[in-house]
Formats: C-alpha cells, sequence, structure tokens
C-alpha cells in the first residue's frame, strides 16, 4: 500500500480509472491520501446489478439494492470534482426510471462528459418492455459529446432540432424511435459523425433506415429479427472506409454511393434476393467477407473489384458455389481466398447438383492468388473438384490448408 500511495495523483487517477466506481469510491477509507482522490477519477461507471436481482427473487417489488443504488449515484455525481468526465456509464435495470436518469445526464452535460454510456438490462424481459427510459431533450443539444453508446429499450424521442457538433461515434443498438423521423433527426445533426453502429433487430415497425452521411467512415448495420414484415436501409455514405452488414432479416438494402474510393474493408450478410447494389459500391474494396447467394441481376452486370485482395466467402449461403465462380473471375488482383462457415449458423450446405467451372482461367488464379483455405471442409465429389481446379491452375500459390469440423473443434 506505501509503495501505491506513493505514486502521482495522475498515475494512481489512471488506475482508478479502470475500476467500478463502487470500489473506486471505497478507496476513500484507505488513508488520508485516498479521502477525496477518487473525486477526481475521470471515469464513472455504474452497473446496478440487475441480473443478480433476479436471480435472488426480487421481481415482484423494487428491492432495497436499487434504492441504496440510487443514492449513491446521487451522492457521487453531487460531490465528484473533476471538471471534464471522459466517460460516463450507466448499466441499469426493471426499477431506473425516465427522471433518474434524466437527472444524472443533466449532471454529466455539466460536467462536460466526453462519452456516455446507457445500457438498459430490460431487454432480457420481455414482460417488463414497458419499463422504457426515455432520453431528456437536452442530450441533442450537448455540444461537447463525442461518444454516445445506448442499448436496449430506451426511447429516442428527437426534437425537430438536434446540434451534436462534436459527436464523432454514435451506437444505438435495439433502441426504440418514438416516430419515424427520430432517426433521420438524430444523425442530421451529427455533422461530423465517423462510426456508426446500429443494431435494429428489435424496431420491426420501422419501414425505412437512412443514414445519409458524407463524413462518415465506418457503418455497422445488424438485423437478426426475421419476420415477416421487412423495412428498408438506404445507405448513402460516400467517405466509408469500413462496412459490416448482418442481415439474415431479408431487407431491402439500397446504397446509393456506387463510389467509395476509401473502402478497406467490407463484411455482408444479407439474404436478400438482390443485393447487386450494395455489391456495385463495394469496388473499390480490398478486404471482403461475403455470405449471399448470387443473384441473376448480379449476373447480368459487370462489376469488377479491382482492388480486392482478400476474400472471405461463407459457404452457408444457398448455391454459395456460383457466387464462388461469380467472384474469381470478377477480382482480377485477389491474394487471399478463404471458405469458411458463417459463426451465427453451423449446417452444412454442400454444393447440390453440379459446379460450373469457369469458362476461362481467372486472371487471379494464374497471376495472383497464392494463399488458399478451406474451413469445415466436407470433401463431397463437386467439393473435390472445385480444390483440384484451384490447385492445379493457381500457379502462384503458397499455401494451401484445409480443415473439417472435428479438426477445428480438437484445436479449440
Amino acid at each position: 500500500m506505501d509503495m501505491i500511495s506513493n505514486l502521482s495523483d495522475d498515475l494512481l487517477l489512471k488506475i482508478l480509472s479502470e475500476l467500478p466506481t463502487k470500489d473506486v469510491v471505497a478507496t476513500a477509507v484507505l488513508s488520508k491520501r485516498w479521502k477525496f482522490l477518487w473525486m477526481m477519477v475521470h471515469k464513472l461507471d455504474f452497473d446496478d446489478n440487475f441480473k443478480r436481482y433476479l436471480n435472488e427473487g426480487f421481481v415482484n417489488d423494487p428491492p432495497s439494492n436499487y434504492e441504496r443504488f440510487l443514492q449513491f449515484v446521487d451522492r457521487v455525481m453531487v460531490f465528484h470534482k473533476a471538471p471534464v468526465i471522459e466517460t460516463l456509464k450507466f448499466k441499469v435495470g426493471l426499477w431506473c426510471n425516465t427522471e433518474d436518469m434524466a437527472h444524472w445526464i443533466r449532471i454529466g452535460i455539466v460536467r462536460c462528459v466526453r462519452q456516455l454510456e446507457i445500457s438498459h438490462s430490460v431487454e432480457y424481459y420481455e414482460e417488463y418492455d414497458q419499463h422504457s427510459i426515455i432520453l431528456p431533450r437536452s442530450l441533442y443539444m450537448f455540444a461537447k459529446l463525442e461518444v454516445l453508446k445506448l442499448t436496449n429499450t430506451i426511447v429516442l424521442d428527437v426534437p425537430t432540432a438536434v446540434c451534436l457538433p462534436s459527436l464523432k461515434s454514435l451506437h444505438l443498438l435495439c433502441v426504440e424511435y418514438k416516430t419515424d423521423e427520430c432517426h433521420c433527426r438524430l444523425l442530421s445533426g451529427c455533422p461530423v459523425l465517423e462510426e456508426l453502429v446500429v443494431d435494429k433487430s428489435r424496431n420491426i415497425s420501422l419501414p425505412c433506415f437512412y443514414v445519409v452521411m458524407p463524413s462518415l467512415q465506418r457503418l455497422s448495420i445488424r438485423d437478426t429479427w426475421v419476420d415477416d414484415f421487412a423495412s428498408k436501409v438506404v445507405i448513402n455514405a460516400p467517405s466509408l472506409k469500413y462496412l459490416n452488414i448482418v442481415d439474415p432479416a431479408g431487407n431491402d438494402i439500397s446504397c446509393l454511393s456506387e463510389n467509395m474510393p476509401n473502402m478497406a474493408e467490407a463484411n455482408v450478410n444479407v439474404s436478400h434476393e438482390s443485393p447487386d447494389m450494395v455489391m456495385r459500391s463495394l469496388t473499390s474494396v480490398k478486404r471482403l467477407s461475403l455470405c449471399l447467394s448470387l443473384s441473376a441481376s448480379m449476373l447480368q452486370q459487370h462489376i469488377v473489384f479491382y482492388q480486392l485482395v482478400h476474400l472471405e466467402l461463407c459457404v452457408d449461403a444457398l448455391k454459395w458455389w456460383e457466387l464462388f465462380t461469380w467472384m474469381l473471375e470478377s477480382s482480377p488482383k485477389l491474394k487471399v481466398l478463404k471458405l469458411i462457415k458463417e459463426r451465427l449458423c453451423w449446417s452444412m450446405n454442400p454444393i447440390e447438383g453440379r459446379w460450373g467451372q469457369p469458362r476461362s482461367v481467372p486472371e487471379c488464379l494464374l497471376s495472383h492468388l497464392n494463399t488458399f483455405e478451406w474451413k469445415y471442409y466436407i470433401g463431397g465429389e463437386e467439393e473435390n473438384k472445385l480444390v483440384a481446379y484451384i490447385l492445379k491452375n493457381a500457379r502462384q500459390l503458397k499455401t494451401a490448408s484445409f480443415s473439417d469440423f472435428e479438426e477445428i473443434s480438437m484445436s479449440k
């Protein structure tokens, strides 16, 4: 303890910032040196441990645990003295209400919080969905906020005027929108936003999700809610460097930025019948992961991936081998080719029917491909034909590896 106490205040504050706030405050009893040190920590992390309450049976009535948590947060927020709170995190559950959260957020705004994260654990218990938290409107006019992360049954009642001039990263995970226009209002008020992460799995009633942002560099959209209702996703972000779309729900995805010269990496996992609009926007990508079925409209178009050097192709999609052939023909500079299984799906999908090899040997096989890898290789007749074709025609091939399910399981 004496050795730690001899460290500088700046170093001690960095150490304390890695601990939960309840543990940080507890250090006040160590000595006079530590009595007020916690008040200057730049990171506050509050967790009311809602899941533990459920396991202990405190479901029907609000337990005294939350009352103590409420008093603790109020006391810390009032006595905390750091001029700037770099990170303010809340993980709350059933008994946290809009008034409590709004009060804490307003204090955070006064204390110039840079990163705000709110996670509402109610998502895991559908019978409590009526306990949503509505964020205060003052949050949408917070000029100094740089990172905002919201998760689960948090309602965005976005006003007409939004001004978040410093916000660079925004995560909207399974949140709710008061109206269909709320997400557009929010994004339009973020002129320098660089990263947007969206999980719209719970928003089955949202007819269209627009992402029209010239400054955006990283975009991740996820929707796993498979339902008869499919919404539309419209993307117009010409400055994108990274794109991640996971959408087995079958939404209509339209990518209006056909030319994205800065695109470096993309992961596309969709079940839509015509993903050609997305594929046309990826012609400058260097690393690409694909899990989709080749559509008739894609076959009719001449799409060339001139910069693509690394391709991972999912063998779970229907008739994936047709996409495999099409990508070989469309990627003249391809160096690394990996056939993998999508992490969320473990069903084997061997080639049904016959694999048709390219009409002529693709340029990537003749001049560039040096690595070929196949995970969860089944070894059927058509799969063997495909492998034999690669090994025969890939003149620059240096490494080829194959593994089945049992081999991978043993290695793990």
